[in-house]
């Protein structure tokens, strides 16, 4: 089972300390979920099932960054599937 969304622990795909935002994909990869640090738990700030929307809605962040994060976690998770 994995650990709640808000936990620590959490898979992030992508994290600004500086500005204390994270992104994390949905357990079931049908939305991403941009998470803003309050107090000692990461809460949720909006969802995105889709990166045009996502870089409209965030454009002081480093899409650059960003989007190289999110094909790293998926080439990791290619790979994961195809473990015999």
């Amino acid at each position: 089972m994995r650990d709640p969304e808000t936990s620590e622990s959490y898979p992030i795909i992508w994290l600004d300390e500086k500005a204390g935002l994270r992104l994390i994909r949905y357990k079931d990869d049908i939305q991403w979920i941009v998470q803003l640090r309050q107090s000692s738990r990461w809460r949720s700030r909006s969802y995105s099932t889709d990166l045009p929307t996502f870089f409209r809605d965030y454009p002081e962040l480093d899409t650059g960054a960003i989007r190289n994060a999110i094909a790293i976690d998926a080439n990791k998770r290619l790979v994961s599937s195809q473990k015999p």
